[in-house]
């Protein structure tokens, strides 16, 4: 297995585990109580796995660019396709998931609605993310390195 197949198989595992991660916060949130010390670990660590998911999207993104993408589009057009908006998705739920953990992070304890907002927002990350993560299938099994 080379190094690009294993970053690969790593950010598409990291995506999935964020698939189910983004659902916690989203389920700790929905009453808009303040933060517990167990919702505060639970927003942290989403906001993290978010970002590592992605980081290792963009540390792949090079050498996909170079070997991959050109044939794909060219063998799999509807696949490179999907493939360009599952990018654009996925910084969505990047944004959706940093924007909701800094939202609930610094909500007045009386600002219910703030963090009702921020459990929305992890929602839809949550069912961006699943499209992410089937499209991410899609395309992988299709061409990958």
């Amino acid at each position: 297995m080379s190094f690009m197949r294993l970053l690969e198989s790593m950010h598409g595992h990291f995506g999935v585990l964020l698939t189910v991660a983004l659902l916690h916060p989203a389920i700790l949130l929905r009453k808009g109580q303040p933060l517990s010390r167990g919702t505060k670990w639970s927003v942290a660590l989403t906001s993290a796995l978010s970002c590592v998911a992605f980081s290792l999207g963009c540390t792949i993104y090079e050498p996909y660019r170079a070997q991959i993408k050109r044939p794909l589009f060219f063998d799999h057009p509807s696949a490179g396709l999907l493939f360009e908006t599952k990018e654009h998705l996925a910084f969505v739920v990047l944004a959706l998931s940093l924007a909701a953990g800094v939202g609930a992070w610094t909500a007045p304890r009386h600002a219910k609605e703030a963090r009702q907002a921020a459990a929305m927002m992890y929602a839809t990350a949550t069912l961006l993310c699943v499209l992410v993560g089937g499209i991410g299938t899609y395309v992988a099994s299709t061409r990958g390195f």
